[in-house]
């Protein structure tokens, strides 16, 4: 469960940085796009004032060429003031070098579709559809893209009402425009919505790790209190075995106590070991003039402490013989 979780964090932390990378992208793709319809503007703004300039020039010149001209006499004015993007006089071939376009329609945004010839980009008879052309679409003229390119016209086409293509292409951008802008506020929500999971997932698995650690904590505390319970019952055992065992009696002590505090033993037995079974023998003591029988040997393989005592943990001190584990005399 915590992989998988682990998984999922990381896959959303993968869709997050993808969606990150993706709007940045778009971001520098419109940045760019914008960069470019103002260097377009702005070289028809140039382009615009230079024809503008040399439509002056041309009246200057026509005005001046009538002023000069003596009364009576016949001039030409062709050619001068004409200011249209795009030829207007019909031809019936393309100049050389510019691609033929027949069949051909404009569309509501301007440009022109149709079949191409002469072209060394296209093969001939390919369809194709222009960028928005500058100026109207006539038949048998030159027209020009706003990305600069050059197509002729044949006759067989049909030119857009220019107005009406203008009015439903702005349309058409400003549906566009919105469109976008909702599609941006819905990623914007998704986004929002992804941040908002991924932090109350943080915080469910803070405290699930929280909750994890108090019942480990709770768990042993109770093993110890458990533990200590045990050891205090196994004292008291062990003190009642050899509060009630009668002098010279052989019993086991094995697994009572669980350890002893060395600061109740005396300093002659500060060095005292365990032994798991044994037999107590009175200290010596003088003996009475008529006393019950009692065995003066331990049973055979079960060691003898002597001098022994009772102390307050309920463990035995004194001197081992007969044993296996410690050497004879040795203090226990």
């Amino acid at each position: 469960e915590i992989e998988a979780r682990r998984v999922a964090q990381e896959e959303a932390k993968a869709e997050k940085l993808r969606i990150a990378e993706e709007t940045k992208a778009k971001r520098a793709a419109e940045a760019e796009a914008k960069q470019q319809e103002l260097a377009e503007k702005k070289r028809l703004q140039e382009e615009q004032a230079a024809k503008a300039r040399a439509s002056q020039q041309k009246k200057q010149e026509a005005v001046k060429t009538v002023s000069k001209a003596p009364r009576g006499a016949t001039i030409s004015l062709f050619g001068l003031g004409q200011t249209n993007d795009n030829s207007s006089s019909a031809a019936s071939a393309a100049p050389g070098g510019i691609p033929t376009i027949s069949q051909w329609r404009q569309e509501r945004d301007g440009s022109i579709t149709g079949v191409i010839s002469g072209s060394s980009a296209f093969k001939n008879g390919d369809p194709i559809t222009t960028s928005p052309i500058r100026g109207n679409a006539v038949g048998g003229s030159t027209v020009t893209t706003k990305s600069g390119s050059k197509y002729f016209l044949s006759d067989n086409g049909t030119p857009a009402n220019n107005a009406k293509a203008d009015q439903q292409a702005a349309a058409a951008e400003k549906k566009r425009l919105a469109e976008e802008k909702k599609a941006q506020q819905l990623e914007a929500r998704r986004q929002a919505e992804e941040q908002r999971k991924q932090a109350a997932a943080a915080v469910a698995e803070k405290k699930r790790i929280e909750s994890e650690k108090r019942a480990e904590a709770q768990l042993k505390k109770k093993k110890e209190q458990e533990a200590k319970a045990l050891q205090a019952a196994k004292k008291q055992q062990a003190q009642a075995a050899v509060s009630q065992a009668k002098k010279g009696s052989t019993i086991s002590l094995f697994g009572f106590g669980g350890g002893s505090d060395d600061s109740q033993t005396s300093a002659s037995t500060a060095s005292v070991r365990k032994s798991p079974t044994i037999q107590l023998q009175p200290p010596p003591k003088k003996a009475p003039t008529q006393q019950i029988k009692k065995a003066t040997t331990a049973p055979n393989g079960i060691p003898t402490i002597s001098g022994w005592k009772l102390n307050g943990d309920g463990s035995i001190s004194g001197r081992i013989s007969g044993s296996t584990n410690f050497k004879q005399g040795e203090l226990i």
